[in-house]
């Protein structure tokens, strides 16, 4: 649920691709978070200020509007935290705490004009957390209404690695070592690829600096393997993959978008994986 104000595409643009096409994969899910993504642009702003050469008053001007930022995200996750859905419930319960540290930074930010740097490192980070957070309801809400078109695993690992060439996060590289010959699946892109990106998130956060992403077909089904990179993995292509913090509740989450697309999902330390059953015939 980032802000589409550095190049994001919006949401509207939700394109059916498949194995013929080389459509952009959007990861955002429809929805009525509007007003909280421009509560997340306000908190990165608020990062880039502390940064730069404003005046200090500047930003103590901006405090009152940041607050009613919070307010609009707390909204949003207090919302979460109110559903039956176990998952989406622990993701609002986690972006709710984090919107009571970003009052407290706010406080502190009025208090500590000082501290300026060590405000915004704190920014920064709170920020990418909250996004995160956010970023998890999307695909859930998503998730939780699927729009299936047959499309090639291949096509949604390289429409992956393209989708948030201009977002927020952080840019993985990883290898690819695509199967051959390709097939297609039946299922919703725009749920597979973010959720191959929090395969790949948790695969970091484990230490795993080297990353391979692998598709295997091997009927009836179509894999994507998550792992550390093998001896002569770097003549294989590269792409560059943007990824959020795995924050506590990412792989709840990503457990039960991959239940919601009848994905089978495997998480270990440093190796990931989805199964997918390929589209008939």
């Amino acid at each position: 649920m980032s802000s589409e104000k550095r190049g994001r595409k919006p949401d509207s643009q939700e394109p059916g691709p498949t194995s013929g096409t080389a459509t952009r994969l959007s990861g955002r899910a429809p929805s009525a978070w509007g007003a909280a993504r421009d509560a997340l642009a306000a908190v990165h702003n608020l990062d880039a200020l502390l940064r730069s050469a404003v005046p200090y008053r500047t930003i103590l001007d901006l405090l009152a509007e940041l607050r009613q930022s919070a307010g609009v995200l707390r909204v949003a996750f207090e919302t979460a935290c109110a559903t039956e859905d176990a998952a989406t419930a622990a993701v609002g319960e986690y972006g709710t705490a984090r919107v009571d540290e970003l009052q407290r930074l706010l406080d502190e930010t009025e208090q500590r004009p000082e501290d300026r740097d060590d405000l915004a490192g704190r920014v920064r980070a709170l920020a990418d957390e909250l996004e995160a957070s956010a970023d998890l309801l999307a695909l859930l809400e998503r998730a939780a209404s699927p729009v299936r078109t047959e499309v090639s695993v291949g096509l949604i690992v390289r429409e992956t690695g393209r989708m948030f060439s201009s977002g927020r996060g952080r840019e993985i590289v990883v290898r690819f070592e695509e199967a051959s010959p390709d097939i297609l699946v039946a299922t919703d892109p725009y749920v597979v690829g973010p959720l191959l990106t929090l395969v790949v998130a948790s695969v970091s956060a484990a230490g795993v600096e080297s990353i391979a992403v692998r598709t295997r077909c091997e009927p009836p089904l179509a894999t994507f393997v998550v792992e550390p990179q093998r001896e002569g993995d770097e003549a294989l292509p590269s792409l560059s993959m943007r990824v959020m913090p795995a924050v506590a509740p990412t792989e709840a989450a990503a457990r039960r978008v991959a239940d919601q697309l009848g994905a089978s999902l495997e998480l270990e330390r440093s190796r990931g994986s989805i199964a997918l059953v390929r589209a008939a015939g």
